[in-house]
């Protein structure tokens, strides 16, 4: 992906040239709203583009919205898929006690537990059946604001573990208790109580939503899937995980590679797991057991 900003007066006009080769002319305001896209390579109809094309052209717009926020310093990217975002709130959700974590999320891990215990599965859904899709979502806002860092939160990140490891990571505790994360110092503003998505395998989804919603903009949600407590050991590190994926999969929507330290596979994102299922541009980033041919998306 590449893009360059062509105008900007009461829009901010860009080219955008895909991974298909495909030019796209795009025009946008300040809170990222697409005004206008053009381009010559796909169907002007979505409804006649493969899902191929279709990705294509999303692709384009998520990357434009990224090169503007990242350029200019509007607030064009949605924020719970803007890895700066992302990596705040992993980072805020890795430092908490044993205490204040379970007090902001013990609900879901219990609710993801009672799925592989003896205990009901309480599902806000009367015909809803445990073995249907269900996600359990928690909406998280974060201290201080994460789109203000200079270099950005992304980059200091990654400049904490460049040049020490060539695997992917998701930081430890005590990796950032250390002096060099001070800057990035970040905290729990708001957690919102657990939100139930339910598929049920034929594309129809409805959601339920808790009693107790943030009245501030979220930085990341939370999107879990019931997975074996077996398998994710310690819950705080596989919800920091979690959103590790989560910023990976943001730059993935992208076109864009994910640098080395987030080219971790696991359930992140749950759009982005439905993407990489039926989209050629993506493998299945987000089932560990796969063996992944490139982090490139085509």
């Amino acid at each position: 992906m590449d893009a360059i900003i062509t105008g900007e007066s009461e829009r901010v006009g860009l080219s955008v040239i895909d991974n298909n080769d495909v030019e796209h002319l795009i025009e946008m305001n300040e809170s990222g709203k697409i005004l206008a896209h053009q381009q010559s390579g796909y169907p002007d109809s979505a409804a006649k583009r493969t899902n191929e094309e279709a990705e294509y052209v999303n692709q384009a717009r998520r990357y434009a919205k990224w090169h503007v926020y990242r350029e200019r310093g509007y607030d064009t990217v949605p924020p719970t898929e803007n890895p700066d975002r992302l990596l705040a709130a992993c980072i805020a959700v890795t430092r908490l006690s044993e205490a204040a974590f379970e007090e902001q999320f013990g609900d879901i891990e219990a609710q993801i537990r009672s799925h592989y215990d003896d205990s009901t599965v309480d599902l806000p859904f009367a015909d809803a059946d445990a073995g249907d899709v269900v996600v359990y979502k928690k909406d998280i806002a974060v201290q201080p604001d994460p789109t203000t860092f200079d270099p950005p939160v992304l980059e200091q990140f990654l400049g904490q573990f460049s040049g020490e490891s060539d695997s992917p990571v998701v930081p430890q505790k005590a990796d950032l208790d250390r002096e060099a994360f001070d800057e990035l110092d970040f905290e729990l503003a708001a957690v919102s109580g657990m939100d139930v998505l339910h598929n049920d395998g034929y594309d129809n989804e409805r959601t339920q939503q808790s009693d107790r919603q943030l009245d501030v903009e979220p930085d990341a949600t939370l999107e879990l899937i019931p997975v074996d407590p077996e398998e994710f050991g310690n819950f705080q590190q596989y919800v920091a995980s979690h959103l590790i994926y989560q910023a990976r999969d943001a730059l993935l929507r992208m076109g864009v590679k994910p640098p080395v330290a987030l080219r971790a596979q696991g359930q992140g994102k749950y759009r982005a797991t439905l993407e990489q299922r039926v989209c050629p541009q993506y493998e299945n980033y987000w089932d560990a057991t796969e063996t992944i041919q490139s982090w490139q998306p085509t």
